[in-house]
């Protein structure tokens, strides 16, 4: 009688399809994402839009609330798929970043992808008035960062060079921050330096005038 009733029970789960195994239950590709420093309040973003590309297929994009720190994208197939995954602010401006492929041979999924968010890298245009008088000399033009106050530059982050004639310069791929724009000749005759501060916002270049000669 036992094994009779066992029997009727087993077949009425497999019937219903309560066997305990789904093959979907592993297909579907999700993500999750943090920051490389900070939250989403302290990023100031709102959404993360991540778009997906299946293999042999088009881009498809997905937001999702920034606070909820994780989200579903699709079924997958077997193959190799590339994310991106984009920090939004409140304007829809892509300020962070992560990129990454991930291959599903047999078509399966382990677990959620983990995405870290970096600041996207932004562009210091620094602009002068030209060349002091008549002669033409380099301009040597650095980024700092700030000094404690009454004290010299000294943590430089990049450095470029460009002709006075040339009235504008580009420091790249600086990171989000405070810093100091210094615009020098290091000529002793004629002597031309002069600096001024500048706010880097991640995703945004900034631009910044050195009144210099």
């Amino acid at each position: 009688m036992n094994q009779k009733i066992f029997a009727c029970v087993f077949g009425a789960l497999v019937l219903c399809g309560c066997s305990g195994s789904d093959d979907s239950d592993n297909t579907t590709l999700s993500v999750t994402w943090k920051f490389e420093s900070g939250d989403c309040a302290a990023n100031k973003v709102d959404k993360v839009r991540v778009t997906f590309t299946p293999p042999g297929g088009s881009a498809t994009p997905k937001e999702f609330a920034c606070s909820a720190g994780s989200g579903e994208l699709t079924q997958i197939t077997a193959g190799t798929y590339s994310i991106q995954a984009e920090g939004l602010d409140a304007s829809g401006v892509a300020r962070f970043t992560s990129t990454q492929s991930a291959s599903f041979p047999d078509g399966k999924v382990a677990g959620p992808l983990d995405m870290t968010l970096r600041s996207k890298p932004s562009n210091v245009i620094v602009t002068w008035n030209g060349c002091p008088g008549s002669t033409i000399l380099p301009y040597q033009v650095a980024i700092y960062r700030p000094p404690a106050s009454g004290t010299a530059l000294t943590d430089k982050v990049k450095e470029t060079q460009a002709s006075c004639q040339d009235k504008k310069a580009t420091l790249e791929a600086i990171k989000p921050g405070e810093y100091v724009v210094e615009v020098d000749s290091r000529a002793v005759s004629p002597a031309v330096k002069g600096t001024q501060q500048v706010t880097v916002v991640a995703g945004e270049d900034a631009q910044v005038n050195v009144p210099v000669p």
